[in-house]
């Protein structure tokens, strides 16, 4: 090495030093999760203001006045800061007739596929407060979720936090927010209904409706002409059980039974999952993984990207 390279290499080393005096940055990309439930991957700067500075980003994010200009999530997503002084992501959704209640309810079990942990929530001040948990390759991230109200329509923001030197691909991070956002859905309007136009529960088996909905996949007209909204009373063998913050969330296998040999494909066997409604805790209490059960609940979607049927409110009835 020449000593004309070695006085510029260190100059580019004081120059770094400088910039991060705790002596370690790191280049950072927001990628898919390798599995369901698995958390956004970052590589991190160790920042010691990371706090300070997310609080100050939220703040910048939540004085903005203009939740009714753009009408799709896509559409609001905006980014703040840089990649020096940190930097912050938001995005919004406004859904009629969506309680602050209900659209968290929905939320958590969204974040918790994605292996975002929910810290607190405040149903009084429309807060969620979240983390992408720390790994051994980076520290954990603030995720804020703020919900209002205007009239009969939700405003629901989410906003996540990047410290200095540390930085992701915008259409990444457009992806996981509205992917989540998107996800929610209006309440049912029950109060003006009689008694009789309610539409009864769909009996069907688990494999059934994952053949149906996955035939319909490839047509979201279709998915929600045949699915949207409407009540199943579905059997299947129970999975698993999983419990985000008391929100009890029933897997059921969406494979059909086999004989003579497994599965091969059990990476990308299809679930349908259930979200419980509140007061269900005998309910869940009385299922069993590997036996079949019997639960009720509204179809709310269908994840192409965790291969996962959502069904929501569901009961044991």
């Amino acid at each position: 090495m020449t000593p004309k390279v070695r006085r510029s290499l260190k100059s580019v080393t004081e120059i770094a030093v400088s910039l991060y005096p705790s002596g370690s940055w790191a280049f950072a990309s927001l990628a898919k999760p390798l599995q369901p439930g698995s958390a956004w991957t970052l590589g991190l700067f160790r920042s010691r203001h990371l706090t300070m500075r997310s609080l100050i980003l939220t703040l910048a994010f939540m004085s903005l006045a203009t939740p009714a200009v753009a009408t799709t999530c896509e559409e609001s997503f905006q980014k703040k800061g840089d990649f020096f002084n940190g930097a912050a992501f938001s995005a919004r959704v406004q859904v009629d007739g969506l309680s602050v209640e209900k659209a968290f309810s929905q939320l958590r079990p969204i974040l918790a596929r994605e292996g975002i942990k929910t810290l607190s929530t405040d149903l009084s001040t429309g807060v969620i407060k979240a983390e992408n948990p720390a790994t051994a390759f980076q520290r954990a991230l603030p995720i804020d979720v703020f919900a209002s109200t205007d009239g009969t329509r939700l405003n629901v923001e989410m906003v996540f936090t990047l410290p200095s030197g540390v930085t992701a691909r915008r259409e990444t991070v457009k992806k996981y927010l509205c992917n989540a956002l998107n996800q929610l859905v209006p309440e049912r309007t029950t109060t003006a209904e009689s008694p009789s136009k309610v539409e009864p529960a769909i009996e069907i088996d688990a494999s059934t409706l994952t053949k149906r909905v996955k035939e319909s996949a490839d047509n979201p007209a279709r998915i929600r002409l045949n699915f949207i909204g409407k009540t199943f009373r579905v059997s299947g063998k129970v999975l698993n059980i999983s419990d985000t913050d008391g929100a009890y969330t029933v897997a059921f296998d969406g494979v059909p039974p086999t004989t003579g040999k497994s599965s091969t494909e059990k990476t990308n066997r299809t679930m349908v999952l259930c979200m419980m409604a509140k007061k269900q805790d005998a309910t869940v209490a009385a299922l069993q993984t590997n036996q079949r059960a019997t639960l009720v609940g509204r179809f709310q979607g269908f994840d192409t990207k965790t291969n996962s049927i959502l069904l929501q409110d569901c009961t044991g009835r």
